[in-house]
């Protein structure tokens, strides 16, 4: 065997394990791409699955959320429209009561109010204050039951 022969020997064998080295490679490299394709895929679709689980929970907590949003929205609006509503019947009372001691007093300067029921009257005036103030001490605020008081004092004077 001489060095040619060897030499081609091995650049037989090297061919023919290259060759098939490049066919294992090829067949690898497309069997690789095709399994990691598939495995996307599945991880895809599970990922998928998994968002609209949690899609369908936060909608779910939302509208729950939501609901109960509206349910305190509107015991809020019934009871600001009741409390308006016991602040116009209590002022319109605070009116009632000073228009009535306004008419008494006209009629008694006019001198068309006997005496006797002018006594009457004031008593009448004093207890529809006491009423008064006792309604309008539970909404109005502080400034409005001063200006009450000063009011009811100038009108007794």
């Amino acid at each position: 065997m001489t060095v040619t022969d060897a030499f081609q020997i091995a650049t037989t064998v090297i061919a023919a394990l290259g060759g098939g080295g490049v066919i294992v490679l090829s067949l690898s490299g497309f069997l690789g791409k095709i399994w990691a394709e598939r495995m996307m895929r599945e991880e895809k679709a599970a990922h998928e699955e998994q968002l609209a689980v949690l899609r369908a929970k936060l909608t779910e907590q939302n509208e729950r959320a939501l609901s109960e949003l509206r349910t305190s929205l509107e015991v809020a609006k019934a009871k600001y429209l009741s409390s308006h509503g016991d602040k116009v019947k209590i002022y319109r009372l605070a009116v009632d009561v000073v228009a009535e001691l306004l008419g008494d007093l006209d009629s008694h300067q006019r001198g068309t109010l006997p005496p006797e029921q002018a006594a009457h009257c004031l008593d009448q005036f004093n207890r529809g204050r006491m009423r008064a103030y006792g309604y309008l001490a539970m909404l109005a605020p502080q400034n409005v039951m001063d200006a009450t008081d000063s009011l009811f004092d100038d009108l007794i004077q």
